[in-house]
């Protein structure tokens, strides 16, 4: 069966989407499928083109048996809300292009977002005669609404009209938590052309532990201390204050030290409002190579998540499956309804605080500090509770159904 796979990040991208929209088309080929990747050129998460990227429009790639198709992307300096709509933009358009010169597939399946990503897909649906299969990550006006980063205008309207008309032409609608499928219910999506596969790892490659002390090595400050790191996208999304303010309350805790590690859009805010309070129990780091990831989860003794509040079921952050892979308590700062914290209340592998309570996060964090056997026992539930997530598990079925779908079955 001819698949092909878009998305806007794909491998070397290594953050967030880019670890799915790089391994689903990857396990497609490995069933023995012949798939094509339309993408961009890699810039995610530090949102930088190569050098040698900049100025090529297009470029053809192998990668583990797919086909790569890349196009042009606008990779804006400074992100902002205009900046990422043009970033879109541009990505659309070079896709548009990818997707003539892939030729006819079978089965189109795009991971959103970008959200309008669809509209392409379901113009060739109907050229090629092909299924549609639009996988959501990101329930994408849904969350700039409640972050705030758009207000409800004729743009949102008209985003939301292309939304719904993207559902309804697809014939499978496919999205990676509970809180998210139920969101989908409401907006009057039938029951029938929706599924819920939850984003995967490889968890017996997640787990392993080559050697203890690899990420601590390189940095000789954090020897004996008791370390609590956040590692990811610093963006808006995650709501980072909290970590440095918590960070401030537990300034007399001489054990505890905190890490931010990893770029975004707010990351220099966040080291300005660091400077400005003092902090030596905060420490910024670089992002880290896939590698160098695992090492530091390898060495770290508890795992800290966030999500500003009133957007805790329009996405999820991915980085949760490689903690529990690695055994790692939780601490979580979100909606107490939030997916992310149902989960880690439900695996009982850490603490959920309502996002912005810092007293409760200071009073987690020290239970964690003082109480090693339960901290032992909540790394426990972490790897038990993973294997649900298993990479085999989780997309076989997902290419079942679209094997299913392609072949002519009704949903």
């Amino acid at each position: 069966m001819k698949i092909l796979v878009t998305s806007i990040n794909f491998h070397p991208d290594h953050s967030g989407i880019a670890l799915y929209s790089t391994d689903l088309p990857t396990y497609f080929a490995e069933q023995g499928h012949d798939v094509t990747m339309v993408t961009g050129f890699p810039y995610y998460p530090k949102w930088k083109k190569n050098d040698s990227d900049k100025f090529k429009l297009f470029r053809t790639e192998v990668f583990k048996k797919v086909k790569v198709l890349r196009g042009y992307l606008y990779v804006p300096h400074k992100v902002s809300t205009l900046a990422r709509i043009i970033h879109e933009i541009s990505f659309l358009v070079s896709a548009f292009v990818n997707f003539i010169r892939a030729g006819r597939h079978d089965c189109i399946v795009i991971l959103s977002p970008p959200l309008l990503l669809g509209l392409i897909g379901t113009l060739f649906k109907k050229i090629w005669k092909a299924k549609l299969i639009f996988h959501i990550q990101d329930l994408q006006p849904d969350a700039a609404l409640s972050l705030g980063m758009v207000k409800e205008n004729i743009m949102i309207k008209a985003l939301k009209k292309a939304e719904m008309f993207i559902y309804r032409k697809s014939d499978l609608v496919a999205t990676i938590t509970d809180c998210m499928y139920e969101r989908l219910i409401a907006k009057g999506i039938p029951k029938q052309k929706l599924e819920i596969y939850y984003n995967w790892i490889d968890v017996k490659a997640a787990s392993h532990i080559e050697q203890k002390g690899k990420f601590i090595g390189l940095y000789p400050t954090l020897l004996g201390k008791f370390i609590v790191a956040y590692a990811g996208n610093v963006g808006v999304k995650q709501g980072l204050d909290v970590l440095i303010d918590l960070a401030e309350a537990t300034a007399n805790y001489k054990q505890l030290q905190y890490l931010i590690i990893g770029e975004g859009a707010d990351r220099d805010r966040l080291v300005d409002m660091a400077s400005k309070k003092g902090l030596i129990n905060l420490t910024f780091i670089n992002f880290l190579n896939q590698e160098h990831y695992f090492e530091m989860l390898d060495d770290i003794d508890v795992s800290f998540i966030s999500q500003r509040s009133k957007a805790g079921n329009l996405f999820f952050p991915s980085k949760i499956l490689g903690i529990m892979a690695k055994s790692k308590p939780l601490l979580i700062s979100a909606d107490l309804d939030s997916e992310l914290a149902s989960v880690v209340n439900k695996a009982k592998c850490g603490y959920a605080a309502e996002y912005g309570d810092i007293n409760k996060l200071q009073e987690y964090v020290c239970l964690m500090y003082t109480d090693r056997n339960a901290l032992l026992n909540m790394g426990i539930n972490s790897y038990s509770w993973v294997q649900r997530y298993d990479r085999n598990i989780v997309l076989s079925s997902f290419l079942s159904k679209i094997v299913l779908i392609t072949k002519g079955s009704t949903l």
